[in-house]
This record gives C-alpha cells, structure tokens and sequence, in this order.
C-alpha cells in the first residue's frame, strides 16, 4: 500500500485543474453519479500497473491483466469503485483501480475555485463529489482545533460535522464509542445505538500525523469488532475491498 501510495503522489502532475461548471444544479460539482469521466483516469491506470509490475508475482500478475484491459474493461471497472458496488469487481483489481480514481478526482477538486460556489450544504456525503466519507478527523490548530471533519474517500476533501453526533441520523442521544484493547485512544469507532451505523474517529491530539487512509487500514480489527457488535459501517475505504 506504501507504494501504491507513492505512486498516487508521482501522478499528480497528470492531471490539469478543471474549470468549475457554470451550473450543477445543487448538485456536488463533481457530482461522481453524472460528471463524464476524464480518460486521464485509465492512463493514471495503466501508469500504476507499469510502476508496479516489478513487484511480488500476484501483484505483476495484476499489473499485467490492467495493462492488457481494453479502454471498455477499464470503464467497467470503474462504477464498481465509484457506486461503491464492491461485489462487482476483483478485489483483488480494487486497489489499483480506486487509486486512479482518487488520483483523478482529487486533482479536479483541489482545482476549484472555492469562490464560485460558496457553502454547499452537505449530511455525510462529501459536498464536491457526492462519495462517501472513509473516516473522520479530529483536527488541531487554530480556528479548526477539535473540529470533526469527514474526509472523502474518492477527492480527499475534507467537511465540517458535529462532534458526538451520529453522522447518518444526526442523534446525540445514543452515541457510543469502541476501541481495542491495548491499541491506544488515537482510533476509536463512533457508533449510534439508534441506526446502528459506524464511522471511525480518528484524534490528531493524540496522534498528529494519523491519515484517514493508512490508519483505516491500520485498524481492521476495529471494524471486525464493530461487525460483531451489529453494526454496520458508513462509508468505505476504496483500498480494501472486505471479504465475507
């Protein structure tokens, strides 16, 4: 994952800023269920799997089925990821094929021009590209210290909710919070009895460079407990595709 990582961070250049739509509408600006995909995405693709190919067999194996997959494939393969329809693709393809994406998206929504469209009004579905949230953070520092933030897990944008409140029913009545015995306070699961839904909760006062990606998937267990509890996640983290 580490070098998937760097990868991601070595196509940056790839990819131009996008102009704001002149309308969307009320939608998200880069609304994921009508935004026409740029073809960049299926070269970010194809670039992941040449930087990759030298890497353990399973992995070169991967890489080389990406690198002989049609433009069509590829396009096929990206809705899975985008609709969050995990059943239907390889998991094993999932990483790579979310990674483009995330790489795509989050180069069009750094490049917006925020004066544009002001405060879009938002629940838990991320207010530029309409994906679910991987994780929140407790930030730190200035006029956001201790302000909850859900971070996106395709475009990486970060926005403001309510702390001790359930992120899909809004309640504070039945708000709980699990952790792992022995794993520290840095990473907790926020749960609501009422809905019986979850989102990790992430404390950068007790560990100012956790990531809301790598730290997710630092923190299986804690979503093997919450499963166990009867709980059911909010939102995903595209890198992982979970068994049964």
């Amino acid at each position: 994952m580490a070098d998937l990582a760097d990868v991601q961070h070595g196509l940056w250049e790839h990819f131009p800023h996008t102009p704001l739509p002149d309308s969307y509408m009320g939608k998200p600006p880069l609304d994921l269920s009508s935004r026409h995909r740029d073809p960049a995405w299926r070269e970010a693709l194809r670039l992941i799997a040449e930087r990759l190919a030298s890497g353990s067999e399973p992995v070169a194996a991967l890489c080389e089925r990406i690198r002989q997959a049609t433009d069509e494939e590829l396009e096929n393969w990206a809705p899975c990821l985008l609709e969050a329809n995990v059943q239907s693709i390889d998991p094993g393809l999932a990483p790579f094929v979310a990674a483009a994406l995330q790489v795509s998206w989050t180069a069009f929504a750094a490049g917006l021009d925020q004066d544009r469209f002001g405060v879009i009004e938002c629940g838990y579905r991320c207010p530029i590209c309409g994906s679910w949230p991987v994780a929140s953070v407790l930030q730190t520092g200035g006029s956001v210290q201790g302000l909850r933030y859900l971070c996106c897990s395709l475009c990486s944008t970060e926005w403001n909710r309510p702390r001790i409140h359930c992120i899909h029913c809004g309640s504070n009545k039945e708000v709980s919070y699990f952790g792992l015995d022995g794993a520290g306070d840095a990473v907790k699961a926020e749960a609501c009895a009422g809905c019986k839904t979850y989102v990790k909760i992430m404390n950068r006062e007790k560990e100012p460079f956790l990531d809301p990606f790598a730290d997710d998937l630092a923190t299986l267990g804690l979503d093997i407990l919450m499963a166990e509890e009867g709980y059911e996640r909010l939102g995903f983290n595209p890198l992982l595709i979970p068994g049964s």
